[in-house]
């Protein structure tokens, strides 16, 4: 999910820049850069996801507290 994302979003940028400014097409370096951008991410999620989840799952408890029956105090 996060290669296709991030190559979706740099060939999106990349077209644009082409069709706006006119620039030239460059493979090469445009691989280079994707693929570079592409493995930056995989690592990112890898080491951020569990910290997100583990956020999320404490914002849930926390949020979410079970109901205390007052009828027992």
């Amino acid at each position: 999910m996060t290669i296709a994302t991030t190559l979706a979003y740099e060939l999106g940028v990349y077209l644009l820049n082409y069709l706006i400014v006119e620039s030239t097409i460059e493979l090469l370096p445009f691989i280079k850069i994707t693929l570079l951008e592409i493995l930056y991410n995989v690592i990112l999620v890898i080491i951020l996801y569990p910290l997100i989840q583990k956020i999320g799952q404490y914002l849930e408890e926390t949020f979410h507290e079970k109901q205390i029956l007052t009828r027992y105090f």
